[in-house]
């Protein structure tokens, strides 16, 4: 190589690494200052959505066993539908059941917002009525509603940090700040990976703990490592979260890629049954007979009963693969008098700009990937208090440290007179 040559490449070097250089610091000043003004935050929503990622288990606890003997079948929907009504004859608008669902015997039958809200929680963004119906025997095990339980408040600290209780459209706003900050907690997740990054390669001294470590030198394994193995999680809960807040801007530049039409909790405005003066509707049961015709085979997951005399039943189906457990979306739209198919979805047949919306929530709750993600996604939840708490103290180590330099490189002077 000629002498020029490598006098240029030399010359190259430090200005490179100043550039490097420059750019660490920058993004640890971001890192750092997003973990100071909103550290605290991402710790209430890590915590809260470790405890929503069980919330139907943990509002079951402590309640009766269901009454199953041997070879019992469940009750008609129908009939328990009729219990209920029963038990509320004057809330006659749309009734939502979710059938019992993993390690979870009851049915829940949930007033929804045809009301707007049941007149009980009038002024509330979300608080509908629940009901718990035991599927053998019809009996009702527990009714509240929703904010009046610990857990669904946990839920609601998630969501609103409690605006919902307090006034709808505050709480509207709430919704969308924690949604955005799904943004810097990107940033925040993606920069420490960067930090992380280390530059002499020596990448299994990255991802572990060294034994009989100073505390400084062990709260800063803690942090890389915890940062470490949580990121992708972070990354995803970021994104996911945000997109619940900012739907049709994301649908905007998804649809720039593939088209988006399938909507994931509407029923199509067309879509509704053919009122002639009928009296008599069909029976649930009979509507989800006519959806297994749809989709033969698939457990039935959730359904809505009609509104009103225009209204259709909605039943929602899961078929082998999809992400979603409790909401899947192979769904069938229903006339309440004729029994006839008005529209069906199939997750199978959406366009790859579909897939990737619908998949959202089960990448945020975690039931994506099954039980063990939910564990997972529950542990994971934790990592920002580990992450605050273990940032903080290096931070306030390394200002101690900066400060001790400093007054060692500039005693301060003497005064007063002299012995």
């Amino acid at each position: 190589m000629p002498e020029n040559t490598q006098f240029i490449l030399d010359r190259k070097k430090p200005i490179r690494l100043s550039w490097l250089k420059a750019g660490r610091k920058l993004w640890l000043d971001v890192h750092v200052y997003i973990a100071l003004s909103l550290g605290f935050i991402f710790v209430l929503l890590g915590l809260t959505g470790s405890f929503n990622v069980f919330y139907f288990e943990l509002e079951e606890a402590g309640l009766p066993d269901v009454h199953k003997e041997a070879r019992a079948q469940p009750l008609p929907l129908n009939d328990i539908m009729q219990i209920v009504r029963t038990a509320h004859p004057q809330r006659q608008g749309v009734w939502n059941l979710h059938m019992p669902g993993e390690n979870r015997d009851y049915l829940w039958a949930t007033l929804w917002a045809t009301y707007a809200k049941p007149e009980e929680t009038a002024g509330e963004l979300f608080a509908p009525l629940q009901i718990m119906v035991d599927p053998y025997t019809g009996r009702i095990v527990n009714e509240t509603f929703w904010g009046r339980t610990v857990w669904s408040l946990v839920y609601e600290v998630h969501a609103t940090l409690l605006m919902g209780k307090v006034d709808a459209d505050i709480a509207k706003v709430i919704f969308k700040i924690i949604c955005f900050l799904g943004v810097f907690m990107f940033i925040s997740a993606l920069s420490g990976l960067y930090l992380w990054w280390p530059r002499s390669g020596k990448f299994r001294q990255a991802v572990t703990i060294k034994p009989g470590a100073s505390s400084e030198r062990l709260c800063f394994d803690l942090h890389k490592t915890a940062g470490f193995y949580s990121s992708i999680v972070l990354l995803i809960l970021a994104f996911s979260g945000f997109s619940f807040g900012y739907r049709d801007q994301i649908k905007s530049v998804v649809s720039c890629f593939s088209d988006v039409k399938a909507e994931r909790f509407k029923t199509p405005a067309a879509v509704k049954s053919d009122y002639q003066g009928q009296t008599e509707t069909i029976s649930i049961d009979r509507a989800v007979a006519i959806a297994d015709r749809i989709f033969p085979g698939a457990p039935v997951r959730w359904l809505a009963t009609p509104n009103g005399k225009e209204g259709v039943y909605v039943i929602e189906k899961r078929q082998d693969g999809e992400a979603s457990r409790r909401r899947p979306r192979s769904k069938v739209w229903i006339d309440q008098y004729s029994g006839k198919v008005l529209g069906f979805e199939d997750p199978n047949r959406f366009t790859a700009g579909e897939t990737f919306l619908n998949v959202m929530w089960p990448l945020h709750s975690g039931e994506a990937f099954g039980f063990a993600g939910r564990v997972l996604w529950s542990i994971v939840g934790v990592m920002p208090l580990v992450l605050y708490v273990t940032g903080l103290i290096r931070w306030l180590q390394k200002r101690k440290a900066k400060k001790l330099k400093e007054n060692r490189a500039n005693p301060p002077a003497l005064t007063g007179r002299g012995i």
